[in-house]
């Protein structure tokens, strides 16, 4: 069980491999699973959740402060942007961790993920408090910023927000490079 603590990502299979080398014993594949269920753990493909360190906890808590006391007009003036990924072949994999009920969102046994092109479509689209407009898709995101621009405003209109809208899209690289702030 020590192993299994240590390396919540080991397989059943890989387990008995190593306990066959160590002590020289032939053991069951199905042997190992039930004790590793003794002890209470079950094989779970693990939560993915985005990498975040201290430094942009404490920046997203900062914000969220800020951000708290803001008044309705504040709220009915702004737009939200955000993109998401659609992969056209294949998933992005799936990896089992040994964990017990309930620690889904231990960082132990969380993959962290990060954001990478390539193998998809990417959509991207905006919502306000007054409801939701343009799904774009981008074939290359945020090289066409004048397509970005122009369904912003087409959205701004409708929202009837128009040039006094504030803009918030995640903190991705993507989105905070010089060349691409709108």
């Amino acid at each position: 069980m020590h192993k299994i603590r240590k390396n919540p990502r080991l397989s059943a299979v890989k387990l008995t491999t190593e306990l066959e080398k160590r002590f020289a014993i032939k053991v069951n594949l199905e042997t190992a699973t039930r004790v590793i269920r003794s002890y209470g753990y079950n094989n779970r493909v693990n939560r993915r959740k985005c990498f975040v360190n201290e430094r942009t906890r404490k920046v997203r808590l900062v914000f969220a402060k800020h951000m708290v006391d803001k008044n309705i007009s504040f709220w009915e003036s702004a737009i939200f942007v955000d993109e998401s990924k659609f992969n056209i072949f294949g998933s992005d994999g799936r990896i089992s961790v040994w964990r017990k009920p309930n620690e889904e969102l231990n960082p132990k046994y969380l993959f962290p993920t990060v954001k990478h092109g390539g193998g998809g479509i990417i959509v991207c689209g905006c919502f306000a408090a007054s409801g939701m407009e343009n799904l774009v898709s981008l074939k290359i995101i945020w090289t066409k910023l004048s397509i970005l621009k122009e369904n912003l405003k087409i959205s701004a209109q409708k929202f009837a927000i128009q040039n006094t809208f504030k803009l918030y899209q995640d903190n991705h690289p993507k989105h905070t490079a010089l060349n691409v702030r709108l």
